[in-house]
């Protein structure tokens, strides 16, 4: 879990954010050199700690690193994301 958010009423909130090692493997492949490939069993160990969390209670919503890469492309989506989030909630920002 990268963040927990505690929001009213008992709401918890998780926020992932996935890199390669959710859905890849460093591996040596015949040709000797090391690299990040696709892997079915990182990616079913993500999944199945997803459900956990949802089945425990709490939301949980991901992120993949390339969205967030770029700040001019990251600024935008973490705002929408966050303002529906805390629409949702019945949270309000002061302003």
């Amino acid at each position: 879990m990268d963040f927990l958010l505690l929001a009213p009423a008992g709401a918890r909130i998780v926020l992932e954010v996935d890199g390669q090692t959710h859905y890849a493997s460093e591996q040596a492949p015949p040709d000797g050199q090391r690299r990040w490939l696709p892997d079915g069993n990182e990616y079913a160990r993500t999944v199945a700690a997803n459900r956990d969390l949802t089945l425990a209670g709490y939301e949980v919503y991901r992120f993949g690193t390339t969205e967030l890469h770029d700040e001019d492309q990251a600024r935008p989506l973490v705002t929408a994301f966050f303002n529906s989030l805390f629409r949702r909630h019945h949270i309000a920002l002061p302003r």
